[in-house]
């Protein structure tokens, strides 16, 4: 498996008190591409790391949500080269599912870059 394109452990959001941060309010910036919302945060990790949260009042069954997860991570994976952010600059980020659909894994592919690029362009303007 190449290595720079893997997801390890150090690059996922499992800290309490780094997801506690990332969701106070004016903490965070946030930004919707349908059906997923990304919630980031700049903060002082060494890595960039990511959460990614299936509500189960969205998808009732786990293997629906696990789907979902997959599908998030997997496009997360192939393209967080898009999240372009200041030198030195880390962050962490939540995606949120807001849909009980499925979409197929180019529709999610597509969101996920979409989002990426969104964050990219709000936190290099400032």
């Amino acid at each position: 498996m190449d290595r720079h394109n893997a997801f390890p452990k150090s690059q996922r959001l499992c800290e309490r008190h780094l997801i506690d941060s990332l969701f106070v309010p004016g903490n965070s910036r946030s930004f919707t591409s349908y059906p997923l919302r990304l919630v980031i945060s700049v903060s002082e990790t060494a890595d960039n790391q990511l959460m990614i949260s299936v509500p189960k009042r969205c998808l009732r069954h786990a293997v629906d949500r696990n789907r979902v997860k997959r599908q998030v991570r997997e496009a997360y994976r192939n393209n967080r080269r898009l999240l372009t952010l200041p030198e030195g600059q880390h962050v962490v980020m939540a995606m949120i599912w807001l849909d009980s659909h499925h979409y197929p894994s180019s529709k999610v592919t597509a969101k996920v870059c979409n989002l990426l690029r969104k964050a990219s362009e709000s936190l290099c303007a400032d």
